[in-house]
């Protein structure tokens, strides 16, 4: 009896354990993640000194890039040979979390830079406030997406959550009548 509980829930965990997505996807999500981190390093390196209203912006788009290019750079190092998923290292795993942990903290500190100029703090060159277009609307729309993105991702562990209360409410009734 046991043996056969075991064989139902084989092919969910070979799923799980399976690669998230084919492999050209990956790539291609990859590079366009790339392209988008060398794009606030290079804004920010070129517009370091244009923005004395907030003069941590240039700033927050450097190490933002540049972290996230480093921690993109860790999920790569594990290549298994295709026949059977790769291992991950402890050492990898745990720059993993401390690079996820460093990041979060300056992403909070970087709302706190970008959104307090929001109002339009580019038109007046002689407002104390004063930031370059380009570098500005680049870090608030990059921040703006991650907000959408994190609220997508909590919406959707969310309804995971409500679909697995409620397999396992169907799945202990079924049980208890057998």
């Amino acid at each position: 009896m046991a043996e056969s509980d075991d064989n139902i829930y084989t092919p969910l965990l070979q799923k799980i354990q399976g690669p998230f997505m084919p492999k050209p996807v990956s790539i291609a999500v990859k590079s366009l993640f790339v392209g988008i981190y060398i794009t606030g390093i290079v804004l920010g390196a070129l517009y370091i000194n244009d923005c004395p209203g907030q003069r941590l912006i240039p700033f927050y788009l450097i190490i933002w890039g540049g972290g996230s290019l480093l921690l993109l750079s860790l999920t790569c190092l594990p290549c298994g040979d295709g026949r059977e998923p790769p291992r991950v290292g402890l050492v990898n795993l745990c720059a993993q979390g401390v690079l996820l942990l460093l990041l979060f903290a300056f992403f909070i500190a970087g709302n706190v830079w970008i959104y307090s100029l929001y109002p339009e703090p580019w038109d007046d060159p002689s407002n104390p406030n004063h930031c370059n277009r380009i570098l500005y609307l680049y870090a608030f729309w990059i921040t703006t997406i991650c907000h959408m993105f994190l609220m997508l991702l909590v919406l959707v562990f969310f309804c995971i959550f409500i679909c697995l209360c409620v397999l396992k409410v169907s799945l202990g009734l079924r049980w208890a009548t057998n």
